[in-house]
């Protein structure tokens, strides 16, 4: 079994060859004084980036479907407003796209939010808005949050209403849920108020799924007020619960997760492909131990009346084997010792992608990340420096029973004072999965026993690929050097659009941009 396992996770820079071509567009005008709002697909020939500009335009740059010129600019301008508009999003929702805006009337202090469809076949924004809320005072910073079922078919809306009281400990959050079909019709909406206070329980996350089911993620305080649990030793210790909105009699239903005496280190709440409810994140054996000693998943089990019966959890630990590749003799001489003291663990470890498969598998990536902060004093002026560290990529996949069918390590050993061009972009294409970042070209092939020659941010290094097969084997390629090709690129920009296409906008300079093209084949 080790032997097995050491082969899948070794990386090799054969068979990658044809499954991977890149190219840059021609140069073309740079759109000023807009925000850039991303790139969309229109239709099977035509891709755009979109630029917005306050309450008068909307720019689309449309590119042929090779991405070598802008094939038309169209400019696109709204209706004429009474008051100010803020810019919440251009959304595609399965096939419609509409800009979703908010205004605030002081008088009356009411919030609104608003779609105004969008026609890609004529450019042209309709003159009459969808009313999607009218509420009183909202907290102000993030008003609205949206989410958006795996089928795009039902978004949802979430909002917190201000506080009358001040104080936390006095305070329960009124939220709003508002689910909306892919039209941006209402199917339905209230403001539910909470059962804990503001000073014990913290919103973490929401969901809806493809049936309209509303799911809201939540941390809460042991010792809070509701449950009068009582435990002085862990005063301030939270547990997580997830809440499930009656939407026939607008209550909530409060499901408490428990890890079997496990603490828990990130989480995150998502719908499969399979349009069901999985929550997942990284555990410890330990409290605040500072590491994770592998991945819980946890899925909903439902009643006769659709309400959550049963929450089943599976743990996959990490195997010794991965923590301990890509590191020098001696690191893993420290790390036997550890684990034959049970506290091998993955050092600062950050969740940070959840992607799901047709069969009901589903690959959980994390990657080392931490910050050192340096003070310095020259005897008038205290100055702070910060340094950023991407390392290694910790790739685990299971299958629809939560049990492990691999796990890999990417080894990368990234930093700097910035970071723009650090960490990496993931992307699944035709059962593969793709992993792009900048990396020394000493690190193309390295042994189990060696440790990733470092990467600087700022001082250019190769534009690398690891791609994983469903099976878990690993194949690596340099892609090019970046200071050969006179261009600055960062990877955590990347997009990925149509299935085997990844893109980047460039800034050739004040004036000019080009488009970067990845594709797979």
């Amino acid at each position: 079994m080790k032997k097995a396992f050491l082969f899948i996770s070794l990386l090799s820079s054969s068979l990658f060859a044809q499954t991977l071509t890149y190219s840059f567009s021609n140069e073309f005008e740079t759109i000023k004084k807009h925000d850039d709002m991303g790139f969309y697909k229109l239709n099977a020939d035509e891709y755009a980036e979109v630029y917005f500009k306050r309450e008068e335009d909307m720019i689309f740059q449309i590119f042929d479907k090779d991405f070598k010129n802008v094939k038309k600019t169209e400019t696109v301008t709204f209706p004429e407003f009474e008051q100010r508009r803020d810019n919440e999003g251009f959304f595609n929702i399965k096939n419609n796209f509409f800009w979703v805006y908010s205004t605030w009337d002081r008088k009356t202090e009411t919030e609104r939010l608003f779609a105004l469809p969008f026609h890609k076949e004529n450019f042209k924004f309709e003159s009459t808005p969808i009313k999607l809320i009218e509420t009183k005072r909202l907290v102000p910073y993030n008003k609205y949050r949206f989410n958006y079922s795996t089928d795009s078919t039902k978004v949802l809306v979430t909002y917190v209403v201000k506080p009358k009281e001040k104080r936390d400990k006095l305070n329960k959050d009124i939220i709003g849920f508002n689910l909306y079909d892919d039209n941006m019709q209402k199917q339905y909406a209230a403001e539910i108020e909470m059962p804990y206070s503001e000073y014990d329980m913290n919103n973490l996350d929401y969901e809806v799924d493809s049936r309209g089911n509303i799911y809201m993620l939540t941390e809460v305080k042991i010792n809070n007020s509701l449950d009068g649990e009582v435990d002085r030793e862990n005063k301030n210790a939270m547990r997580y619960e997830l809440i499930r909105v009656d939407q026939k009699n607008n209550t909530l239903q409060r499901i408490k997760i428990n890890l079997d005496n496990k603490y828990t280190n990130s989480v995150v709440l998502s719908e499969d492909l399979n349009h069901n409810i999985v929550i997942a994140g990284y555990y410890s054996d330990k409290r605040n131990s500072g590491g994770s000693n592998g991945a819980y998943i946890i899925r909903l089990e439902y009643g006769d009346n659709n309400s959550i019966k049963n929450l089943t959890t599976t743990y996959c630990e990490f195997p010794a084997e991965t923590l301990k590749a890509y590191e020098n003799e001696r690191t893993q001489r420290k790390m036997e010792k550890r684990e034959k003291d049970n506290n091998l663990e993955a050092a600062n470890l950050v969740f940070r992608n959840l992607e799901f498969y047709p069969d009901g598998s589903m690959m959980i990536i994390g990657e080392e990340y931490y910050m050192v902060t340096n003070t310095y004093y020259n005897g008038r002026t205290t100055y702070t420096s910060y340094t950023y560290f991407y390392n290694d990529i910790l790739v685990l996949k299971a299958d629809k029973n939560g049990k492990t069918i691999w796990c890999n390590k990417i080894p990368k050993q990234q930093s700097g004072k910035g970071y723009m061009d650090l960490s990496y972009h993931h992307h699944s294409y035709n059962g593969e999965d793709f992993f792009l970042y900048l990396d020394n070209a000493k690190n193309i092939n390295l042994s189990l026993t060696e440790t990733p020659a470092p990467h600087s941010s700022g001082l250019g290094g190769y534009l690398t690929c690891v791609k994983i097969d469903a099976n878990g084997k690993m194949t690596k390629r340099s892609i090019f050097d970046i200071r050969q090709e006179h261009v600055n690129i960062y990877p955590r920009s990347f997009e990925s659009l149509n299935g085997n296409l990844i893109l980047d906008r460039l800034k050739a300079d004040r004036n000019e941009s080009r488009v970067f093209k990845i594709e797979l084949k």
